[in-house]
């Protein structure tokens, strides 16, 4: 469903013409546009990541409408978690100069937050289901790099205490 408000302000509810407005929205801020002569598809996301300091933030503020319409089709906690990651990933990765850019065009974190939001209406139990799996997989991610930052600090202090002793 679509809403549409009209010149007075009232909203009103249309069924979507021709095709799904956040399937639209995701198409146009990840893949619009193809690279000459390949297969390599970007969109505006990646474009508004070449504005110093803002263009990222306000992609990834664009990009919350889908978090927002998972929150209002009743998304599970684990389900708009996963989206948010998503989002995160995109903003904070995509702020790096250069690499930024190539993660947004690989990444396409609004096309991944519209098929999750796509199978969030059409079987809201195995969406909730597999975004709790990959929840746990970024937390055990996480938890893995801080042990390898433990230790390599750990490491790193006994080196440095055996060269001044």
């Amino acid at each position: 469903m679509q809403c549409v408000i009209n010149f007075i302000g009232n909203a009103k509810v249309m069924p979507d013409q021709k095709g799904n407005t956040e399937r639209q929205l995701a198409v146009f801020l990840d893949s619009k546009f193809r690279v000459p002569g390949t297969n390599i598809r970007f969109g505006i996301d990646p474009i508004l990541g070449l504005i110093p300091g803002a263009g990222d933030v306000l992609a990834g503020l664009i990009s919350l409408y889908f978090l927002i319409q998972a929150g209002m089709h009743g998304g599970k906690a684990s389900v708009l978690s996963r989206m948010f990651l998503n989002i995160l990933l995109d903003v904070i990765i995509g702020s790096v100069p250069i690499l930024g850019e190539a993660f947004d065009v690989y990444w396409k974190a609004n096309l991944r937050n519209a098929r999750i939001l796509d199978e969030l209406q059409q079987n809201p139990q195995k969406t909730t289901r597999e975004s709790r799996l990959w929840i746990w997989f970024i937390v055990a991610q996480f938890v893995g790099i801080i042990i390898s930052i433990t230790l390599l600090v750990g490491w790193a202090i006994v080196e440095l205490i055996g060269l001044i002793f």
